[in-house]
């Protein structure tokens, strides 16, 4: 059975925790410097548009369009959103959460690799050719690390979640509302595998964390109840992590409905006509959506031995 005691509590605490955290942190000017300084490189009219403790932007404008880079700083993890508009209004956007101990070479490298398969973006590709060998060479010299210690369990276990969230746009291109609802599944798939004596304290952060996520991409002001959204939402995903894992013949119409539908809804219950009536009535729709999920919590649980083994 799954349960989490003092719910109510907890998430509660959890929103006192971000605030307060928040209130703590560095310049990310000065904590990411290296990072900054890299980031400049992708285009020469790249400049330092605005900053805070918290976050800071830079901005170009270039005759194949603009790049905008957001990065934001919160408790533990790197945010870095990267938007590419071209002057044919083809736009892109990519985004990457980090640990914060990463080596900040290495987070450049993983942006530059992923930054070269885009197609249609406003980015030189020469210059990105460039930056990227060099940035291979490089990192030769570094040694690698997944940054996990029993100092940031949380942060680890967000950082794996959100990693898997890019395997739904594979399915079918979803919003950023969605992305918060995959993001919120994973964050519990994590939770529930994670050391019991643990899972209240771990959840109080991981709460943090999505609370973050939600401030980061303006999505608190659409959400009417937030205690009561993040309560229902681990409970109903709780639930529904278990069942897929119990029953072979699992109806993935509600996954489907909060992640494409209804993201974001405060109502936990969808009744069965509704379920039936939704975008996921096709066979061959509901097998190619339900294997996508079954791949997402597979990698997950496949990425968080390595992660145990040095912690719990």
């Amino acid at each position: 059975m799954w349960t989490i005691y003092s719910i109510g509590f907890l998430t509660i605490l959890s929103c006192v925790i971000y605030n307060t955290v928040r209130k703590k942190k560095s310049q990310v000017t000065s904590k990411f410097s290296i990072l900054i300084h890299l980031l400049l490189k992708l285009d020469k009219k790249l400049v330092v548009e605005n900053g805070s403790n918290d976050e800071i932007t830079l901005f170009s404008s270039n005759i194949r369009g603009s790049i905008a880079i957001f990065l934001a700083q919160y408790s533990g993890i790197i945010s870095v959103i990267i938007e590419s508009s071209t002057i044919e209004n083809i736009s892109q956007k990519k985004e990457w959460i980090f640990l914060d101990n990463i080596n900040q070479y290495l987070i450049f490298n993983h942006i530059l690799n992923d930054l070269k398969n885009l197609n249609n973006s406003s980015f030189d590709h020469q210059i990105l050719k460039r930056l990227v060998d060099k940035s291979n060479h490089s990192i030769q010299k570094i040694i690698l690390s997944n940054g996990y210690s029993p100092y940031n369990v949380a942060q680890s276990l967000f950082v794996i979640a959100f990693s898997e969230v890019e395997k739904i746009n594979d399915f079918q291109k979803i919003s950023q509302k969605g992305s918060f609802e995959v993001l919120f599944f994973n964050c519990v798939v994590t939770l529930q595998k994670s050391d019991s004596k643990q899972q209240n304290e771990l959840w109080d952060q991981l709460v943090a964390l999505l609370i973050f996520y939600l401030e980061n991409h303006n999505l608190l002001n659409q959400i009417k109840d937030l205690e009561k959204l993040l309560a229902d939402r681990l409970a109903l995903y709780g639930e529904q992590i278990q069942q897929i894992k119990l029953d072979p013949d699992y109806n993935y119409n509600l996954l489907y409905d909060y992640f494409f539908l209804r993201p974001l809804s405060l109502h936990s219950k969808i009744k069965s006509k509704v379920i039936q009536t939704s975008g996921l009535s096709r066979t061959m729709q509901s097998a190619g959506f339900s294997k996508i999920i079954l791949f997402m919590i597979a990698d997950i649980e496949e990425k968080l031995p390595i992660l145990q083994s040095l912690i719990f």
